[in-house]
């Protein structure tokens, strides 16, 4: 049984869409390149991360990074398809300043990117990547205790099938449409009896 509120979704009708090709790892230096060769594909300029931002978080926060691999036609090596990274703080809210650094300590996971390569979106690869990445970083992360994340409105259906819950506007202007925050709150990881 999943620790994740809402993934009790038929996960297997979500593998038959996708083929057995594709399979999740933890991020790589190597991967750079593509990683940010995705990330300038699926948000506009003024809201991709940019190269070193990336990079930041592949060097200091690879615990909250995680890479969907797919083996082409045959191929002997994967290319990443799609990856979902963060930062953590002990901030209790969204903000700038609270996204721009990484406490390895935070209790406070934010989500900063959900990418999927074009040809493979609305395949059921996003939740899947989504669900899995709270699991690794839940399981990496001793201390976390929630996750947050702000999208655009018309990706708010897509968060609340990972389980996240609507907080409502946030208050982070990034870029020139409005975000919204969302959480997922985790059950404790504390394994200490009273």
């Amino acid at each position: 049984m999943s620790s994740v509120p809402g993934q009790e979704a038929s996960v297997a009708s979500e593998y038959q869409q996708l083929g057995s090709s594709i399979f999740f790892g933890p991020v790589q230096p190597e991967h750079l390149d593509r990683i940010h060769a995705l990330e300038s594909a699926s948000y506009p300029e003024d809201e991709a991360a940019t190269l070193d931002k990336l990079g930041f978080r592949i060097r200091n926060a690879s615990n909250a990074f995680m890479v969907a691999m797919n083996y082409r036609d045959g191929g002997a090596d994967p290319e990443v398809v799609g990856y979902v990274c963060g930062t953590c703080t002990n901030a209790g809210r969204l903000t700038h300043d609270s996204m721009a650094t990484h406490d390895p300590e935070g209790s406070l996971l934010c989500i900063h990117s959900v990418v999927v390569e074009a040809a493979l979106r609305r395949k059921g690869l996003a939740t899947r990547l989504l669900r899995a990445y709270v699991l690794y970083v839940q399981a990496t992360t001793p201390n976390l205790r929630a996750v947050r994340l702000i999208c655009k409105q018309d990706l708010i259906g897509l968060y609340e099938k990972a389980g996240f819950r609507l907080l409502g506007p946030s208050d982070v202007v990034h870029g020139r449409d409005p975000w919204f925050e969302m959480a997922l709150e985790l059950p404790s990881n504390d394994t200490t009896q009273e």
